[in-house]
Protein backbone atom coordinates (compact mmCIF):
# COMPACT_ATOMS: atom_id res chain seq x y z
CA UNK A 1 0.00 0.00 0.00
CA UNK A 2 2.92 2.61 0.68
CA UNK A 3 4.99 3.72 -2.62
CA UNK A 4 8.47 2.23 -3.20
CA UNK A 5 10.64 4.84 -3.64
CA UNK A 6 13.06 2.72 -6.11
CA UNK A 7 10.36 1.55 -8.46
CA UNK A 8 10.94 1.74 -12.16
CA UNK A 9 7.90 3.36 -13.19
CA UNK A 10 9.16 3.81 -16.57
CA UNK A 11 9.62 -0.02 -16.72
CA UNK A 12 6.10 -0.63 -15.58
CA UNK A 13 4.33 2.35 -17.84
CA UNK A 14 6.30 1.14 -21.25
CA UNK A 15 5.28 -2.80 -20.00
CA UNK A 16 1.28 -1.14 -19.35
CA UNK A 17 1.73 0.96 -23.20
CA UNK A 18 2.63 -2.25 -24.65
CA UNK A 19 0.40 -4.58 -23.39
CA UNK A 20 -2.83 -1.68 -24.47
CA UNK A 21 -1.01 -1.84 -28.20
CA UNK A 22 -1.10 -5.64 -28.15
CA UNK A 23 -4.89 -5.20 -27.45
CA UNK A 24 -5.32 -6.41 -23.91
CA UNK A 25 -8.24 -4.19 -23.14
CA UNK A 26 -9.73 -4.96 -19.79
CA UNK A 27 -7.59 -3.18 -16.97
CA UNK A 28 -8.35 -3.10 -13.03
CA UNK A 29 -7.03 -1.38 -10.05
CA UNK A 30 -7.24 -0.06 -6.78
CA UNK A 31 -6.86 3.60 -5.81
CA UNK A 32 -5.33 3.14 -2.92
CA UNK A 33 -2.36 0.82 -3.93
CA UNK A 34 0.80 2.56 -3.46
CA UNK A 35 -0.89 5.47 -2.19
CA UNK A 36 -2.55 6.27 -5.67
CA UNK A 37 0.61 6.38 -7.54
CA UNK A 38 -0.68 3.32 -9.28
CA UNK A 39 -3.83 5.28 -10.91
CA UNK A 40 -1.27 8.00 -11.86
CA UNK A 41 1.51 5.08 -13.77
CA UNK A 42 -1.51 3.80 -15.54
CA UNK A 43 -3.03 6.88 -16.62
CA UNK A 44 0.60 8.37 -18.07
CA UNK A 45 0.51 4.72 -19.68
CA UNK A 46 -2.86 4.99 -21.29
CA UNK A 47 -2.11 8.77 -22.65
CA UNK A 48 1.51 7.41 -24.18
CA UNK A 49 -0.57 4.37 -25.78
CA UNK A 50 -2.98 6.73 -27.32
CA UNK A 51 -5.47 4.41 -27.54
CA UNK A 52 -8.96 5.77 -26.17
CA UNK A 53 -9.92 4.72 -22.92
CA UNK A 54 -13.17 4.03 -24.11
CA UNK A 55 -12.07 1.03 -26.18
CA UNK A 56 -10.88 -0.63 -22.56
CA UNK A 57 -12.94 -1.93 -19.74
CA UNK A 58 -11.98 -0.44 -16.58
CA UNK A 59 -12.52 -1.57 -12.96
CA UNK A 60 -12.05 0.53 -9.70
CA UNK A 61 -12.01 -1.72 -6.99
CA UNK A 62 -11.99 -0.21 -3.03
CA UNK A 63 -11.11 -2.19 -0.53
CA UNK A 64 -12.15 -2.17 3.30
CA UNK A 65 -8.99 -0.38 4.08
CA UNK A 66 -9.65 2.34 1.59
CA UNK A 67 -12.64 3.60 2.79
CA UNK A 68 -15.51 3.26 5.98
CA UNK A 69 -18.71 4.82 3.92
CA UNK A 70 -20.38 5.74 0.96
CA UNK A 71 -19.23 8.98 0.93
CA UNK A 72 -15.31 7.68 1.13
CA UNK A 73 -16.06 5.21 -1.86
CA UNK A 74 -17.60 7.95 -3.76
CA UNK A 75 -14.36 10.00 -3.18
CA UNK A 76 -12.03 7.18 -4.07
CA UNK A 77 -14.40 7.22 -7.22
CA UNK A 78 -14.41 10.99 -7.69
CA UNK A 79 -10.31 10.75 -7.52
CA UNK A 80 -10.45 8.18 -9.61
CA UNK A 81 -11.98 9.97 -12.30
CA UNK A 82 -10.06 13.21 -12.04
CA UNK A 83 -6.82 11.09 -12.23
CA UNK A 84 -7.93 9.17 -15.43
CA UNK A 85 -8.92 12.67 -16.39
CA UNK A 86 -12.65 10.51 -17.20
CA UNK A 87 -16.14 11.18 -16.45
CA UNK A 88 -17.32 7.42 -15.80
CA UNK A 89 -15.81 3.92 -14.45
CA UNK A 90 -17.05 0.91 -16.41
CA UNK A 91 -17.42 -0.82 -12.92
CA UNK A 92 -17.04 0.17 -9.26
CA UNK A 93 -15.94 -3.09 -7.63
CA UNK A 94 -16.50 -3.33 -3.97
CA UNK A 95 -15.70 -6.82 -1.44
CA UNK A 96 -18.11 -8.27 0.19
CA UNK A 97 -16.77 -7.38 3.59
CA UNK A 98 -16.84 -3.49 2.14
CA UNK A 99 -20.29 -4.49 1.46
CA UNK A 100 -21.07 -5.72 4.77
CA UNK A 101 -20.01 -3.03 6.69
CA UNK A 102 -21.63 -0.48 4.78
CA UNK A 103 -24.93 -2.53 4.23
CA UNK A 104 -26.02 -3.89 1.39
CA UNK A 105 -29.16 -1.54 0.81
CA UNK A 106 -27.04 1.35 1.49
CA UNK A 107 -24.77 0.21 -1.23
CA UNK A 108 -27.45 -0.91 -3.80
CA UNK A 109 -29.36 2.78 -2.81
CA UNK A 110 -25.55 4.32 -3.70
CA UNK A 111 -25.09 2.20 -6.81
CA UNK A 112 -27.99 2.76 -8.45
CA UNK A 113 -27.51 6.00 -8.01
CA UNK A 114 -24.16 5.86 -9.52
CA UNK A 115 -25.43 4.12 -12.47
CA UNK A 116 -28.37 6.48 -12.87
CA UNK A 117 -25.80 9.14 -13.05
CA UNK A 118 -23.33 7.82 -15.42
CA UNK A 119 -20.45 7.56 -13.47
CA UNK A 120 -20.40 4.16 -13.54
CA UNK A 121 -21.66 1.16 -15.64
CA UNK A 122 -21.93 -1.90 -13.44
CA UNK A 123 -20.71 -2.96 -10.08
CA UNK A 124 -18.59 -6.01 -9.48
CA UNK A 125 -18.18 -8.11 -6.34
CA UNK A 126 -14.98 -9.14 -4.14
CA UNK A 127 -14.09 -12.48 -2.83
CA UNK A 128 -17.18 -13.48 -1.80
CA UNK A 129 -19.02 -16.50 -0.48
CA UNK A 130 -22.16 -18.11 -2.25
CA UNK A 131 -25.18 -16.97 -0.01
CA UNK A 132 -23.29 -13.07 -0.24
CA UNK A 133 -23.40 -13.78 -4.09
CA UNK A 134 -26.67 -14.88 -4.30
CA UNK A 135 -28.03 -11.43 -2.41
CA UNK A 136 -25.59 -9.21 -4.56
CA UNK A 137 -27.15 -10.36 -7.66
CA UNK A 138 -30.71 -10.08 -6.12
CA UNK A 139 -29.99 -6.86 -5.74
CA UNK A 140 -28.51 -5.51 -9.01
CA UNK A 141 -29.33 -8.17 -11.51
CA UNK A 142 -27.22 -7.30 -15.18
CA UNK A 143 -26.29 -4.53 -13.77
CA UNK A 144 -23.42 -7.12 -11.54
CA UNK A 145 -21.03 -7.08 -14.50
CA UNK A 146 -18.56 -9.61 -12.27
CA UNK A 147 -17.57 -12.05 -9.39
CA UNK A 148 -13.70 -11.57 -8.81
CA UNK A 149 -12.01 -14.74 -6.72
CA UNK A 150 -9.25 -16.72 -6.74
CA UNK A 151 -8.79 -19.73 -8.60
CA UNK A 152 -5.78 -21.41 -9.72
CA UNK A 153 -4.21 -25.15 -10.13
CA UNK A 154 -3.90 -25.74 -6.27
CA UNK A 155 -6.66 -23.53 -4.54
CA UNK A 156 -10.12 -24.26 -6.10
CA UNK A 157 -12.48 -23.29 -3.60
CA UNK A 158 -14.54 -20.86 -5.54
CA UNK A 159 -15.37 -23.63 -7.64
CA UNK A 160 -15.94 -26.37 -5.20
CA UNK A 161 -18.07 -24.63 -3.75
CA UNK A 162 -20.41 -23.74 -6.21
CA UNK A 163 -19.60 -20.02 -6.49
CA UNK A 164 -17.90 -20.13 -9.97
CA UNK A 165 -20.54 -22.21 -11.80
CA UNK A 166 -23.57 -20.00 -9.81
CA UNK A 167 -21.81 -16.90 -11.86
CA UNK A 168 -21.65 -18.46 -15.08
CA UNK A 169 -25.41 -19.31 -14.70
CA UNK A 170 -26.25 -15.82 -14.78
CA UNK A 171 -23.86 -14.34 -16.92
CA UNK A 172 -21.87 -13.14 -13.80
CA UNK A 173 -17.84 -12.56 -15.47
CA UNK A 174 -15.61 -15.58 -13.24
CA UNK A 175 -12.53 -12.30 -12.85
CA UNK A 176 -9.80 -14.79 -11.36
CA UNK A 177 -6.64 -13.50 -9.24
CA UNK A 178 -3.28 -15.41 -8.37
CA UNK A 179 -4.10 -17.87 -11.70
CA UNK A 180 -0.79 -18.77 -11.55
CA UNK A 181 -0.09 -17.89 -8.00
CA UNK A 182 2.83 -15.37 -9.28
CA UNK A 183 4.65 -18.54 -10.42
CA UNK A 184 4.98 -20.27 -7.87
CA UNK A 185 2.27 -23.11 -9.35
CA UNK A 186 5.13 -24.03 -12.18
CA UNK A 187 7.70 -23.78 -9.66
CA UNK A 188 6.49 -27.01 -7.83
CA UNK A 189 6.80 -28.94 -11.50
CA UNK A 190 3.45 -31.08 -10.61
CA UNK A 191 3.99 -33.89 -12.65
CA UNK A 192 0.90 -33.36 -14.38
CA UNK A 193 1.45 -29.44 -15.82
CA UNK A 194 5.12 -31.00 -16.61
CA UNK A 195 3.65 -33.73 -18.84
CA UNK A 196 1.76 -31.43 -20.44
CA UNK A 197 4.08 -28.52 -21.23
CA UNK A 198 5.99 -31.38 -22.99
CA UNK A 199 2.88 -32.55 -24.68
CA UNK A 200 2.03 -29.14 -26.15
CA UNK A 201 5.11 -27.39 -26.19
CA UNK A 202 4.02 -24.71 -24.20
CA UNK A 203 5.15 -23.12 -20.38
CA UNK A 204 3.49 -24.66 -17.19
CA UNK A 205 2.09 -21.29 -17.10
CA UNK A 206 0.76 -20.92 -20.35
CA UNK A 207 -0.53 -24.40 -20.13
CA UNK A 208 -2.46 -22.71 -16.41
CA UNK A 209 -3.72 -19.65 -18.12
CA UNK A 210 -5.00 -22.14 -21.37
CA UNK A 211 -6.86 -24.06 -19.58
CA UNK A 212 -8.37 -21.32 -17.04
CA UNK A 213 -9.82 -19.57 -20.13
CA UNK A 214 -10.97 -22.54 -21.54
CA UNK A 215 -13.24 -22.95 -18.45
CA UNK A 216 -15.19 -19.11 -19.47
CA UNK A 217 -12.43 -17.46 -16.43
CA UNK A 218 -10.89 -14.47 -16.84
CA UNK A 219 -7.38 -14.50 -15.60
CA UNK A 220 -5.85 -11.31 -13.69
CA UNK A 221 -1.92 -11.52 -14.78
CA UNK A 222 0.37 -8.67 -14.47
CA UNK A 223 3.56 -8.70 -16.11
CA UNK A 224 6.52 -5.90 -16.40
CA UNK A 225 8.28 -7.51 -18.90
CA UNK A 226 7.78 -7.47 -23.04
CA UNK A 227 8.92 -11.35 -23.23
CA UNK A 228 6.54 -12.24 -19.91
CA UNK A 229 3.34 -10.03 -22.36
CA UNK A 230 4.07 -12.15 -24.96
CA UNK A 231 4.18 -15.43 -23.53
CA UNK A 232 0.76 -14.46 -21.99
CA UNK A 233 -1.32 -13.71 -24.69
CA UNK A 234 0.43 -17.07 -27.02
CA UNK A 235 -1.19 -18.62 -24.18
CA UNK A 236 -4.22 -18.83 -26.26
CA UNK A 237 -2.77 -19.54 -30.03
CA UNK A 238 -3.37 -23.58 -29.13
CA UNK A 239 -5.66 -25.72 -28.43
CA UNK A 240 -6.07 -28.46 -25.39
CA UNK A 241 -7.24 -31.48 -26.13
CA UNK A 242 -10.84 -32.30 -24.33
CA UNK A 243 -9.32 -35.48 -22.04
CA UNK A 244 -6.38 -33.51 -20.87
CA UNK A 245 -8.63 -30.13 -19.84
CA UNK A 246 -10.74 -32.65 -18.00
CA UNK A 247 -7.42 -34.23 -16.39
CA UNK A 248 -6.96 -30.74 -15.51
CA UNK A 249 -10.41 -30.46 -13.40
CA UNK A 250 -10.38 -33.55 -11.42
CA UNK A 251 -6.98 -33.73 -10.11
CA UNK A 252 -6.83 -32.52 -6.52
CA UNK A 253 -3.69 -32.03 -4.87
CA UNK A 254 -2.51 -35.48 -3.07
CA UNK A 255 -2.05 -35.39 0.71
CA UNK A 256 -3.47 -31.85 1.07
CA UNK A 257 -6.79 -30.65 3.02
CA UNK A 258 -7.68 -26.76 3.07
CA UNK A 259 -7.39 -25.26 5.89
CA UNK A 260 -10.25 -23.79 7.77
CA UNK A 261 -11.65 -21.06 5.69
CA UNK A 262 -12.06 -17.65 7.37
CA UNK A 263 -14.89 -15.50 4.62
CA UNK A 264 -15.11 -12.46 7.44
CA UNK A 265 -12.18 -12.03 8.79
CA UNK A 266 -13.45 -13.39 11.78
CA UNK A 267 -9.89 -14.38 12.93
CA UNK A 268 -10.77 -18.07 12.97
CA UNK A 269 -9.06 -19.84 10.15
CA UNK A 270 -7.34 -18.17 7.08
CA UNK A 271 -8.79 -15.11 5.02
CA UNK A 272 -9.78 -16.71 2.18
CA UNK A 273 -8.20 -14.03 -0.33
CA UNK A 274 -4.98 -15.55 1.59
CA UNK A 275 -4.87 -18.97 0.80
CA UNK A 276 -2.86 -18.80 -2.69
CA UNK A 277 -0.29 -16.57 -0.65
CA UNK A 278 -0.16 -19.40 2.25
CA UNK A 279 -0.28 -22.71 0.42
CA UNK A 280 3.20 -23.54 -0.24
CA UNK A 281 3.94 -23.34 3.76
CA UNK A 282 0.83 -24.99 4.57
CA UNK A 283 1.31 -27.68 2.25
CA UNK A 284 5.11 -28.03 3.36
CA UNK A 285 3.99 -28.61 6.20
CA UNK A 286 1.23 -31.17 5.57
CA UNK A 287 3.50 -33.68 3.80
CA UNK A 288 6.23 -33.38 6.46
CA UNK A 289 3.59 -35.21 8.81
CA UNK A 290 2.68 -37.89 6.32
Amino acid sequence: MEPDPYNDDKKQIDALVYSLRKGINYVETVYMYAKGKAVEILSRAFKESKISKDKIFITLSVYQSDAKTIKEVELRLCEFLKTLEMDYVDSLQLTMGLVNNLGIKSVSKFIHRLIGHGKIRYTSLANADLDFLIKYYESFGENLFAHEGCFNFEVRENEILGITEYAKKHDILNVVYQPLRRNRTALRNWPLLVELSKKYSKAQNQILLNWIVSKGFFPLVKSSTYEHIDENLASFDFQIEQKDLIRLDKLKIPNYKTPLRDWHRSGTGIPIDQLPNIFDEEYDKQIARI
